[in-house]
């Protein structure tokens, strides 16, 4: 019994972490926080003309590059399904020779990146099981959390009772958490250039 109630109080954060980041990431807005990939804000990069299924490709990744909010991309990170990783190690800047081209995307421990992450255009690639799958639009995204709102509450609340099932001689666990978010932007921002639109949510297309 004590075993089982410390592995249920360790176990269930961690499965309201998972759900939280799945909310951000994809939420409905219904009953749960609005994900940044079905706001308004978000802005979708569509794919290349005839791409294939299953790729990504450099430009792909530099016009995602293109429509984040320039304010945005010191804070932003990339977000992806694993099996996106073997899309992004061959992709290359072209230069005037092969020695010149440059590497868009550098694995940890490799080509002096000493972080724990990936950096794809220097900045970390977090992957994460809320994404997409490889060729979906949301298995791979360009974002800047600082501009999502996650009012909570209070932390996680847990209790438990004998009470509730006394007669069978059993106990009642109870977990709560009071939260919702959003991106504080309700829709791409127009450079006042007349440029296309910006925001710090950039998805890339369905391939």
């Amino acid at each position: 019994g004590p075993a089982l109630e410390t592995y249920v109080r360790m176990a269930f954060p961690d499965e309201f972490s998972f759900q939280i980041d799945k909310a951000i990431y994809s939420g409905s807005g219904a009953g749960v926080p609005l994900g940044f990939q079905n706001s308004t804000a978000t802005i979708v990069v569509a794919k290349d003309s005839g791409q294939a299924t299953g790729t990504i490709s450099t430009s792909n990744i530099l016009n995602m590059k293109a429509r984040m909010w320039a304010p945005s991309f010191k804070n932003a990170v990339w977000f992806a399904e694993q099996s996106v990783e073997p899309q992004l190690l061959p992709l290359l800047i072209a230069g005037t020779s092969a020695t010149t081209a440059a590497l868009l995307y550098t694995p940890p421990g490799m080509y002096g990146n000493n972080t724990p992450y990936g950096l794809l255009l220097g900045r970390p690639v977090i992957f994460i099981e809320q994404a997409a799958p490889l060729s979906t639009q949301g298995d791979i995204s360009l974002v800047d959390m600082s501009q999502y709102l996650l009012p909570k509450k209070t932390d996680i609340r847990a209790d438990s009772s004998i009470h509730v099932a006394f007669l069978t001689g059993e106990t009642a666990f109870r977990f709560m958490l009071r939260l919702d978010g959003q991106p504080w932007w309700k829709k791409p921002l127009t450079p006042y250039s007349g440029a296309a639109t910006r925001s710090p949510f950039v998805q890339l297309a369905t391939r």
